[in-house]
């Protein structure tokens, strides 16, 4: 490959900000709109038959889903490639951080059908927004907050604040051709862990990552090469003098 080749895959990534990247993560999914209200409704039902009988083993006995890979036969999106192993980390990573923070009723089926409605990205192509988590936490009524920047400072102040994180980020800093990944790090009594890192046990199973002294650390725990793009932190919000 040419050096101007090499440069343009490093661009978005090293010299981008992030800021702008959102904002065309943002402008892509307005221009392709979302999944079809028949498309939707269609997918609800029939995931609601695969998580129920042929795919029950994918949430049966689990609560933290860490294994994206297995999850083919899970409809989302409307893009040729798209369901939830190709494109759903987004929308696993919401699953994961509502379990994190207490909420064991919200399905699957339900977090699916809301991100093709709202934050879908090239018709489920690109997944959803890395900003549409935010925005549904606080639809949720979770106190939440968003930073986009790289300092190790600002990120474990985040770490320190709040129990659950969405972090979005790219695997590779120096090759956008590497895409991005979305994961749910957990704030738990012995550190941070990270979930669907595709981390595995000796036995060949998915299993979470950690635990890491900070957040910074977990972030940085994401790969050798990754980046973050934004990492949005969640908590219960506060009423009155304590948290609801």
């Amino acid at each position: 490959m040419s050096k101007i080749g090499k440069f343009f895959e490093k661009l978005i990534p090293s010299y981008i900000p992030n800021t702008v990247v959102l904002m065309f993560f943002t402008g892509i999914s307005v221009i392709t709109g979302p999944v079809k209200k028949r498309i939707r409704d269609v997918h609800y039902e029939e995931n609601q038959e695969l998580l129920a009988g042929e795919c029950r083993h994918l949430l049966e006995g689990k609560d933290l889903i860490e294994n994206q890979s297995d999850w083919g036969k899970v409809l989302f999106g409307s893009h040729k490639k798209s369901n939830i192993s190709y494109s759903g980390c987004g929308i696993i990573a919401t699953y994961n951080a509502l379990k994190v923070l207490g909420d064991k009723g919200t399905p699957m089926t339900y977090l699916i059908k809301y991100y093709e409605q709202t934050g879908i990205t090239l018709k489920g192509g690109f997944g959803i927004t890395p900003r549409a988590p935010y925005q549904f936490f606080k639809k949720k009524g979770y106190e939440v907050a968003k930073i986009t920047t790289r300092r190790t400072d600002i990120i474990n102040e985040l770490g320190d604040r709040y129990t659950a994180f969405i972090v979005t980020f790219y695997w590779d800093k120096s090759n956008i051709n590497s895409q991005l990944h979305t994961v749910c790090i957990s704030k738990e009594a012995d550190g941070f862990y990270i979930h669907n890192i595709y981390c595995k046990k000796a036995d060949g199973s998915y299993t979470r990552q950690g635990s890491y002294a900070s957040l910074t650390d977990a972030v940085n725990g994401t790969g050798k090469n990754t980046v973050p793009l934004v990492i949005i932190g969640i908590r219960q919000k506060k009423v009155g003098t304590g948290y609801r």
